[in-house]
């Protein structure tokens, strides 16, 4: 049935080499072009024989998307773990297979909300009630904090499940190519990680403060020598609001006295520009 093979066994290491090539994958449709034409030789050969046997070759195209399948909403859906189906979820346009997480993801079970369907936004909102597929996955009008986390889920699911495709919809066109709306969450998340650099960089420069509360007092900020991450340092600082990038959220940052002039820093309302500690009520 092979006998093609015989007029090749002089090159006996090649062939071992195309096969062991194919085995792993690595010149997929180029090796099957070349089995082809090899057969297809032979055959010319063997038909001019006499009492030539005829071969039957079957060959199967090994070029296939490695990257997984493309899903419409709809085939996503049916992906629900209902008569022994799979279970999938998409997070941020991609298509994980969930099915070994079942007693998570299992009807009845905290994370099911997410099954068959793209439910970025819920990832970070804990919003598990109302699913409105208009805005489930609408995640450029989330905080640049929560496109950060949900970066940290998407690490999480690449690492412990397997990757099945791309969902046609926000992120990817039917082609599975990225949307134009993708590539906007590319530049939000590059600048929430820039964001959240500096900031990392000025608490490390800039130590915390102690922080507690008490229904007399309220809130109490003070800095000493180890406040912050509790390392010694020369100095205990004064206690200021830093504010992040937004001008909306800020921690209380001990700041050095030679410092305390940039305008990047902000006194506690109703404390003393060199007090060591400052009360205030939210």
């Amino acid at each position: 049935m092979f006998g093609f093979v015989k007029p090749l066994l002089k090159y006996r290491l090649a062939l071992m080499l195309i096969i062991a090539a194919v085995l792993a994958k690595v010149y997929q449709r180029e090796v099957v072009d070349i089995f082809k034409s090899a057969a297809g030789r032979y055959l010319d050969i063997a038909g001019k024989q006499e009492d030539a046997e005829s071969v039957a070759v079957e060959f199967t195209d090994t070029d296939k998307d490695t990257r997984g399948s493309i899903l419409t909403p709809e085939e996503l859906a049916t992906y629900n773990g209902e008569n022994g189906r799979p279970i999938y979820l998409a997070l941020l346009g991609v298509v994980f297979d969930v099915s070994r997480g079942l007693k998570h993801y299992g009807p009845g079970c905290s994370y099911n909300y997410f099954v068959g369907r793209d439910a970025s936004v819920s990832f970070v909102t804990g919003e598990f009630e109302n699913y409105d597929p208009v805005t489930a996955d609408d995640v450029l009008t989330l905080k640049s904090s929560d496109l950060l986390e949900l970066a940290k889920w998407q690490q999480f699911y690449e690492k412990d499940y397997e990757y099945k495709g791309k969902l046609v919809g926000r992120f990817y066109d039917k082609n599975g190519q990225k949307t134009s709306y993708h590539h906007k969450y590319l530049a939000l998340l590059d600048q929430a990680k820039t964001a959240k650099a500096e900031i990392d960089e000025l608490r490390n420069k800039y130590p915390g403060c102690n922080i507690e509360w008490s229904e007399a007092m309220g809130t109490r900020v003070w800095c000493t020598p180890t406040s912050g991450d509790g390392k010694p340092r020369s100095w205990s600082g004064y206690p200021r609001k830093l504010y992040n990038r937004d001008n909306k959220n800020f921690h209380c940052a001990c700041v050095p006295e030679a410092e305390l002039s940039d305008p990047m820093f902000k006194s506690y309302d109703n404390c003393d520009s060199r007090a060591v500690e400052c009360f205030y009520r939210v």
